[in-house]
């Protein structure tokens, strides 16, 4: 009986072709938005952020919020502000080296995820992890925007403190400098991004699954260690705390999670898993905003829930099952866990309940499972391969190649505000948000009646509780095209969702008093008065809404402009 010929197989590539190749792949993924403009929340927090305009206040970053006036205070990253000064002082505020600074993070973290795969997978399936991790359009929103770098660095620190504890950990304990070194990139990652937090538990993933040895000593050995970590931990709250003042959670919370309780806020993250899944498995639909309307609030159990919690109870299953077998994809399974842990919301209600950009580390994770499934029958064996198969070899070059097809095109929804919206709104149409965007641009283009459609059914998609300030937007936009009239219809409509606004009401008798309504801008004056708005202000608007009607001053004789305070904005 004759022999069958031996399987083709590719052969692996040394490190650094290996290295070039993987660089090349996140640059091949990227390099379509070079000249992307800004966007989004680039345009707040960048060209509307006079503290990160240059270096010479570098010290008022260190002790001022990650966002400027009069938007929400309650998140700090000081360092992340740093850079972002940093890279506008180098390019005189282009947003070219945002985006080159962006792409090279993306290629240091994909060459750490080799690094850190070949020492837990065969050499070959780490060279495939690292390039479809470097290839994933997931990560596209991380790298289109300056406000991304934050989850690039955070995921990059992660990798080589990870990969550095598993190398110390497999050659024995860990020094002093070890601990030292891990430390310090500890409080760098909290500094940059609230998810560096969490960044100890992939170790305690390491020491389950990838360490050996009698676990009663491993903590012996290992205390000291975390609690130097932990202690990171409590000083680094402490001077959030110290800096923002108020709740240690911050104050802003997704519209999606208003009023929900831990069941509530659970039941709704069931709901987000299967997004988790489908844009880390098939990221073929993208977009950029996904709460309220696209993953609404949960009600009840029901089968968006129980799928949910079906995906949940098969993770902890193959997670169990491969605990000893493959504890690699236990370990990605573990990974997964711990860095969606923190915008799951289940602990603490954040301002987002579904970003693309939140999901580049858990991808790490993700991919690490794939490839130990991939390495599940070979590792049950004698030694690990050093070679592919062709069909898998295959199979990983054209996801590779679809993914950098799709991240290309996904960049260019990225090119500027207006693309951003036209797309946004293509890409989410049941989105407030991204009607409301898409109204903005066309009130920008002189297209009123179209924008006024879009706003009607931002409104009408908005949840009741929110509406208000959707109506406060179209109302700015009708009084800078002078329908003043309708002006004053939308701050009625606002008010009745909000009656303890002050600056709207304040827009309102401004109104009020343009059109001639006189009589009507006096009562509004009184009810603010009642509602002990602004004293001052509210008497002189009521004198002058008097001495117009006394006089009978014709309609449009009296234009009031209002400096507002500080508020929070419409998300």
């Amino acid at each position: 009986m004759t022999q069958p010929p031996p399987k083709k197989t590719t052969p692996a590539p040394s490190d650094w072709r290996a290295f070039l190749a993987i660089v090349g792949v996140a640059l091949a993924a990227s390099v379509a938005g070079l000249a992307n403009n800004y966007a989004q929340d680039d345009l707040h927090l960048i060209l509307g952020n006079e503290r990160v305009q240059g270096l010479g206040d570098w010290y008022v970053l260190l002790t001022s919020p990650f966002w400027p006036p009069p938007y929400s205070q309650d998140l700090y990253r000081p360092l992340t502000s740093l850079l972002h000064a940093l890279e506008y002082e180098l390019g005189a505020g282009a947003p070219m080296v945002y985006r080159i600074v962006s792409y090279l993070l993306l290629a240091a973290a994909a060459t750490q995820v080799f690094a850190l795969g070949k020492r837990i997978l065969p050499r070959t399936v780490a060279f495939a992890v690292a390039l479809l991790f470097a290839a994933h359009p997931v990560h596209v929103e991380a790298t289109a925007l300056a406000v991304g770098q934050s989850e690039l660095i955070v995921g990059l620190i992660g990798l080589v403190m990870t990969t550095r504890y598993l190398d110390r950990r497999r050659a024995g304990a860990l020094s002093r400098h070890d601990w030292m070194v891990l430390g310090v990139l500890y409080a760098i990652a909290i500094l940059v991004k609230e998810q560096g937090y969490i960044l100890p538990g992939l170790f305690v993933g390491v020491e389950l699954l990838l360490v050996t040895g009698p676990l009663r000593e491993r903590a012996r050995s290992l205390i000291g260690g975390y609690v130097a970590l932990l202690a990171i931990l409590v000083a680094m709250l402490l001077l959030r705390h110290a800096v923002l003042g108020g709740e240690l959670a911050g104050t802003f919370v997704a519209e999606a999670l208003v009023g929900l309780g831990v069941a509530g806020r659970a039941l709704t993250m069931l709901r987000v898993v299967p997004h988790w899944l489908r844009l880390l498995a098939w990221p073929a639909h993208l977009q950029g905003d996904y709460s309220p309307q696209e993953i609404i609030a949960s009600a009840g159990f029901g089968p968006l829930e129980a799928l949910g919690l079906g995906l949940v109870v098969a993770a902890i299953v193959l997670a169990l099952i491969a605990w000893k077998r493959a504890p690699v994809v236990a370990f990605g399974l573990v990974w997964c866990a711990v860095t969606l842990l923190p915008v799951s919301n289940m602990l603490i209600p954040t301002g987002i309940l579904l970003a693309e950009r939140t999901l580049f580390l858990p991808s790490v994770g993700f991919l690490l499972v794939l490839g130990g499934l991939a390495a599940w029958p070979w590792l049950r064996g004698v030694g690990a391969p050093r070679e592919l198969s062709r069909e898998i070899a295959t199979l990983c070059a054209v996801l590779v190649g679809l993914g950098i097809l799709r991240s290309v095109q996904r960049q260019q929804d990225w090119k500027n505000e207006p693309v951003y919206a036209i797309r946004s709104v293509r890409d989410a149409p049941r989105s407030f948000r991204t009607q409301r965007g898409f109204g903005d641009l066309l009130f920008d283009l002189g297209q009123p009646q179209p924008a006024l459609e879009a706003y009607e059914r931002a409104i009408a998609l908005s949840p009741p509780a929110l509406a208000w300030r959707v109506h406060n937007d179209l109302a700015k936009w009708l009084r800078r095209t002078g329908d003043r009239a309708r002006e004053v219809a939308e701050l009625r409509k606002s008010l009745e969702g909000e009656p303890s606004q002050r600056d709207t009401r304040g827009f309102l008798v401004a109104a009020l008093l343009a059109i001639g309504l006189y009589a009507d801008a006096a009562r509004e004056c009184d009810s603010a008065l009642s509602r002990g708005l602004s004293a001052d202000v509210f008497t002189r608007l009521r004198a002058t809404a008097d001495s117009a009607a006394q006089v009978g001053a014709p309609p449009g004789s009296i234009d009031i402009r209002l400096i507002t305070g500080p508020v929070r904005p419409s998300p």
